[in-house]
């Protein structure tokens, strides 16, 4: 049976949901035509019907209902911007440009774009305010001795990220998660 139709006999027996949402309003934006719903002007329009002074502040990603042109394109040019550069400072940083980034963190550069976007920014509270409880966590013997882990890998992985030479900030969240999961659902029974 070919996937698309083997998803077809799955659904037909499945009650879709989405919790917190009227199910109708759900039906209605699925039937909505491509054009519209890939497009923001009916949400900002939308927006500005129901209360024309909220309409007026920009979303985090400089979008705004019937905005002069240049000035919008320049706010949205900067919002985009900050939105990617968040991203590269935080999981995005490359592994050579992480020692860099230690290097010039007493200028403290990323206060310009960091928060704009996210309120979380783990590769700096690993590598941080967190170091010493991802050390207690990951570098102990329990930890370092699972069938699942490389012990030697972990301890360099750990160290090269605190220390900030490097960015391993999704393989420790793999490796934090399956950790307490181990310590709080597998080894608590």
């Amino acid at each position: 049976m070919a996937p698309l139709c083997a998803a077809r006999v799955e659904q037909s027996q499945l009650t879709l949901r989405s919790p917190y949402l009227d199910n109708d309003l759900v039906a209605l934006i699925y039937r909505a035509p491509r054009e519209l719903a890939s497009s923001t002007e009916s949400s900002l329009r939308l927006i500005y019907e129901g209360n024309s002074a909220l309409a007026k502040l920009p979303t985090d990603r400089g979008l705004v209902y019937r905005e002069a042109p240049i000035l919008g394109k320049l706010r949205k040019l900067y919002l985009e911007f900050t939105v990617k550069a968040e991203y590269a400072h935080d999981y995005g940083m490359p592994q050579r440009l992480a020692s860099l980034d230690h290097l010039l963190a007493p200028l403290h550069l990323e206060r310009s774009f960091l928060g704009r976007h996210k309120f979380y920014h783990f590769r700096v509270w690993y590598r941080d305010q967190l170091a010493p409880y991802l050390k207690e966590i990951l570098l102990d013997s329990r930890t370092r001795q699972r069938s699942y882990l490389k012990g030697e890998v972990l301890l360099d992985m750990v160290n090269t990220h605190v220390n900030g030479r490097q960015n391993w900030t999704r393989e420790i969240h793999r490796v934090l998660s399956l950790e307490l999961l181990q310590r709080q659902l597998i080894e608590r029974w």
